[in-house]
């Protein structure tokens, strides 16, 4: 089969397709591209990144009329390469220069030093840009040259990065194997990246140069109320539609290093369409009465950087002096808005956060880009006024209500809206729909939703993770009162002071008591300690107590078993019989003993004093929040602070993606319930399947009441049931787990059998035939790289369920079957390092010991490696050797990825030995779609000529008398038709060139990056080659063969006398 029609090609045709519609101009370049000014790209060498040629009618374009020397310096500072810089570091460097424009200085001609900032594109206009995508464009970086599979180029910027893959393989490798590689080989390509898309034509995935794989996010809808479609077209259509992408690259992108380490944001699918919902509405922002709707995006979406993009699009683009006022209603809820908004570098002014009522006042009066403040800052003095005054008349002044349904419902959000700011125009937000009982107020604020993205939405798209359900009040038979309204409304509403506490006392005499209970707490502590520490999935958890007291009692108990559960796990490892576990057990209780516990709670006067009434000490729990940065701690996957106990804090606007259980004994109900089990929900790392919400308070009815409401907003029924009609609930109760895992397995084991494997024979074979059945199974599962890919895809999906769902009880009908898909997964990835060619061959010759013979040879002058003579092969033996061995599948698999490394190191040393390698990519596209052992054994055949020709190859050196290096360039110079003398001659004029170059310019240290040494080089080349024959080889051959022989230097030899062999040979 042609490459043409190729499963690789045809992804990558499809692409083409795709980006033609959208009005890009797509270009191929490998092996087609000629070089120079009038070259196919204009690029001088392989180094070069920006297509200049295209950057400079760009800038002649957007600024017109300036000298050339403005515009070849603002070229030279964008392709300035910088030392010692992180990649992400630089990528934000560019971003300024790209959006913000590139300060030039020149004299005119009057002799004045004019200063301008020239644009490099027209956001405005998005279509005036030229957009060009390049197929298999080769980039050589400082050791290593690579060849994406697509770039696209805005302006000759390289914008857009495309990774392929072939359908059916795991897009995780298009990450792992080639995107990682790139980013160390040649991080240049990367500088001025907006965005990189990884598809295997089916699945597709958008992120950015630090985005990990988990953050790499579908793109599923070009309008937000279309349904959601995972395919190559929406992503392309989505983000390379040429408005979208320039849209994406001036306002979507954010560089946040509010965690510490810097990284690059690219707006999500469901950000981008509903921030530009808003965009669209404030066009008529006059006309709106100051009601700019309700932006109502579920809980762990990414509110806080939406309100960013929201603000920053809005300074961009509608000008005015637009002053944002953030409004909340808590003080870690502004800190952390705070800290969004200043990590990202939206703020550039200090003390615009309002420390008092008067300063905020003060703030309003003055102008500034943005203000912080809570709510409650809007109360009047009492000793002054009456009422609270007029501040500010501005109708340019836009306020940004966080957590919108507490914040517009009393009388400091009337003072604001209807008194001191009644011109400004508002924009709620909120994690969760506005209820029936709210939505006439609201709707008087703010006005109607503006965009949703819910709860189910959310979870569809892998913006958010599904939270499971498990009743463990039920299951310890722990006495729990029923929940009454009025003692969840008491207790939702925030921290509980002593006078809100007694309160409770006083009305639930009897309830409270059964709560708080030594006995039942008790019987608490010692379940979480255990179940905390024996999941299967751990991350890190929360609990969530009645109120402060208990919270420092809880700890108390959960201090008291923690030592116990110690001293099980140490008697478990020293009774097991079996080594791996006992390693497994002696890593689980290093992490036991290392982590630590801590109490979470708010401050209150006389705290201590109050505390020790209660015979209990709060001091030592408030020295570690007052002294350290827990939230810090807490959010750092690495720290040992993995369980928190609180009670109000942290359990709505606290985003920690590594939580991954919420322990609840708090009677809590409606928006605080749901924000509070949404702790757990985020998007982790590869292993998180899910959310786990442990109840001990008995609230699940609550919760279906609460999604009803709040899941799907006016999609809840007003039973109080939870909706299962579009696909499901998004909180599950805990059993859905065994159910989904037992589906997974079957499907593994469907699979297996499909592939002719039985796995129950496997589970009941005796431990030596086990051996057996695993090696067997290797061998059917490598019928070729997809069915191996598919199956370990199906095993990974089974690892995540079954660590889901561990401990419980549930997972024991499961555990004979996983043991045996993670035993036959474990040995498919226990050889980490490819077997070389020799060492698959050397198996066969075993099994006829006549039918190969492995040279090796070494001279000190060539630095060969070694190879294979197969001259005396005798093919029938050979094949009679492949007959006899039982895992045929594993061999042929073992022989094509050794063949392909190899194959790549050798056109590395010799670009003309492409041939090969093209050659061999048809027969993989070949084996990849087969189906039976017949095309294995075919693919043996094939695979083994290429063996023979390769070997052929790498002796072909030795043959002409030359060494590899001297060889690449002999290639490059010899043409058909030649006398015996005439190739002599040429030899003569490679060894000579060769020799001069390495014995001068190219021991100089980063030769490539100086553009006199580049000339000389070159230069050198051409007065070299003019000693080539002079009747076969004409001016016009002589001129292209010094540019193929430098193009071939350029790649190979990176100065200080290393080069690509050099490398190699290491």
């Amino acid at each position: 089969m042609s490459y043409e029609y190729s499963e690789d090609n045809l992804v990558e045709a499809a692409t083409q397709d795709v980006l033609v519609e959208l009005g890009w101009h797509v270009k191929y370049a490998w092996t087609k591209e000629t070089f120079g000014e009038d070259g196919l790209l204009g690029r001088e060498d392989k180094s070069e990144v920006i297509l200049k040629r295209y950057l400079l009618h760009a800038l002649k374009q957007f600024n017109p009329n300036l000298p050339n020397v403005a515009y070849q310096h603002a070229i030279d500072q964008l392709s300035q390469k910088t030392a010692d810089k992180k990649l992400v570091q630089i990528n934000k460097e560019k971003y300024t220069l790209l959006t913000k424009g590139v300060d030039v200085s020149f004299t005119n001609d009057k002799g004045t030093l004019i200063k301008k900032k020239l644009k490099v594109f027209d956001f405005d206009n998005p279509t005036k840009n030229h957009f060009l995508a390049v197929r298999q464009l080769e980039v050589v970086g400082d050791l290593y040259s690579r060849r994406p599979d697509i770039v696209g180029f805005v302006n000759g910027i390289p914008l857009v990065f495309i990774e392929l893959k072939a359908p059916g393989i795991d897009l995780r490798n298009a990450y792992t194997q080639n995107l990682s590689d790139y980013k160390d080989a040649i991080p240049h390509i990367f500088y001025y990246n907006a965005f990189i898309i990884l598809s295997n034509g089916t699945d597709a995935r958008v992120g950015t140069v630090t985005s990990p794989y988990k953050f790499f996010s579908e793109w599923k809808r070009i309008e937000e109320d279309k349904e959601g479609i995972v395919s190559l077209d929406t992503m392309f259509k989505g983000t390379c539609n040429k408005t979208r992408l320039m849209d994406l690259f001036e306002n979507f992108i954010l560089f946040d290093n509010s965690a510490g380490d810097l990284i690059k944001i690219l707006a999500k699918n469901h950000q981008f369409l509903g921030v530009n919902k808003v965009l669209n509405k404030a066009t008529g922002i006059e006309e709106l009465k100051g009601k700019l709707g309700v932006f109502w995006h579920t809980q762990g979406s990414g509110k806080s950087y939406s309100m960013v993009f929201i603000a920053q699009k809005i300074h961009r683009k509608f000008g005015g002096s637009y002053t944002f006022l953030m409004v909340t209603d808590r003080t870690e809820l502004e800190g952390q808005l705070y800290d969004t908004f200043t990590g990202v570098g939206a703020i550039t002014q200090k003390n615009v956060k309002a420390k008092s009522r008067d300063h905020l006042r003060e703030l309003l009066k003055e102008n500034h880009r943005y203000i912080f403040s809570l709510i409650h800052k809007f109360s009047i003095d009492k000793k002054k006024e009456s009422e609270y005054p007029l501040i500010t008349d501005r109708k340019n002044l836009i306020v940004i209500s966080d957590e919108a349904h507490r914040t517009q419902a009393g009388t400091f959000a009337q003072n604001m809206r209807f008194y001191g700011i009644p011109y400004a125009s508002y924009l709620g937000f909120t994690g969760t729909p506005i209820i029936k009982e709210e939505k006439h107020f609201t709707e008087n604020i703010f006005g109607k939703y503006v965009s949703i993205y819910n709860f189910k939405q959310a979870i569809d798209d892998g913006a958010t993770l599904p939270l499971r359900y498990l009743n463990k009040g039920e299951k310890l038979d722990i006495e729990n009162p029923q929940l009454d309204e009025k003692m969840a409304k008491l207790i939702e509403n925030e921290d509980l002071d002593e006078n809100q506490r007694r309160k409770l006392e006083r009305e639930f005499k009897r309830d409270y008591p059964i709560l708080t209970s030594e006995k039942r707490l008790d019987a608490i502590a010692k379940d979480l300690v255990w179940h905390f520490n024996e999941r299967g999935y751990q991350g890190k958890a929360m609990f969530v107590a009645i109120d402060k007291p208990t919270a420092v009692r809880m700890y108390k108990l959960v201090m008291k078993y923690w030592p116990k559960y110690v001293v099980e796990l140490k008697k478990r490892i020293k009774n097991t019989q079996d080594q791996q576990d006992e390693l497994q057990l002696k890593r689980k209780l290093k992490k036991v003993e290392e982590t630590e516990v801590c109490v979470v709670v708010s401050s209150e006067q006389n705290e201590v004093d109050k505390f020790r009434k209660m015979k209990l000490e709060i001091a030592p729990h408030r020295k570690k929040i007052v002294e350290r940065d827990l939230e810090k701690e807490f959010k750092d996957e690495e720290n040992p602070f993995r369980f928190a106990i609180v009670c109000a804090m942290w359990i709505t606007g606290f985003d920690a993606p590594c939580v991954s259980t919420v322990y609840l004994d708090k009677p809590i109900k409606g928006h605080t319930l749901i924000q509070t089990i949404a702790r757990a929900n985020r998007v982790y790392d590869d292993e998180k399947e899910n959310g786990l919400i442990v109840d001990y308070g008995n609230v699940y009815k609550q919760l279906e009441k609460a999604y009803s409401v709040y899941g799907e907003g006016n999609k809840g029924s007003s039973t109080g049931k939870m909706d299962r009609s579009e696909g499901g609930r998004a909180v599950e109760k805990y059993t859905i787990l065994a159910i989904e895992l037992k589906e997974s397995i079957r499907v593994a084991k469907g699979y297996l059998n499909e592939l002719g494997f039985n796995l129950s024979e496997l589970m009941s074979a005796n431990p030596m035939e086990k051996l057996a059945n695993i090696n067997e199974a290797t061998d059917i599962v490598t019928l070729n790289e997809t069915t191996r890919t598919k199956f370990e895809i199906m095993a990974r999906d089974v690892f995540r369920k079954y660590k889901a769902l561990y401990p419980e009880d549930e997972i024991k009908p499961f555990i004979k079957q996983f043991n045996a898909i993670e035993a036959i997964y474990d040995a498919l990835n226990q050889k980490v390092e490819t077997a070389n060619i020799i060492e698959i061959m050397m198996q066969l010759q075993e099994v006829v010991n006549d039918s190969v013979f492995i040279n090796k040879v070494t001279e000190p002058e060539t630095n060969f490696n070694e190879y294979i003579d197969l001259s005396n092969l005798d093919f029938e033996k050979l094949k009679a050797a492949f007959q006899k061995i039982k895992r045929k599948n594993t061999i042929v698999f073992n022989l094509h990825k050794a063949i392909e490394k190899k194959l790549k190191q050798m056109v590395i040393e010799n670009p003309l030995r492409l041939e090969f390698y093209e050659k061999y990519k048809k027969i993989i596209d070949e084996y990849n779609r087969g189906k039976d052992i017949n095309l294995v054994e075919k693919t043996f055949n094939d695979l083994n000529d290429i063996v023979k020709d390769m070997s052929f190859e790498m002796g072909r050196a030795v043959r002409e008398n030359l060494d590899d290096e001297t060889l690449a360039i002999f290639d490059l110079l010899i043409k058909d038709s030649l006398t015996e003398k005439e190739r002599e001659e040429v030899k003569k004029v490679s060894i000579k060139t060769l020799e001069t170059l390495k014995t001068e310019k190219l021991k100089v240290e980063r030769w490539r990056e100086s553009t006199q040494l580049k000339a000389q080089i070159k230069t050198s080349i051409y007065d070299s080659l003019l000693w080539l024959p002079q009747e076969p080889y004409t001016e016009k051959e002589v001129d292209e063969k010094t540019n193929n022989v430098y193009q071939h230097i350029f790649a190979s030899y990176f100065g200080g006398g290393r080069s690509v062999y050099s490398v190699i040979a290491a």
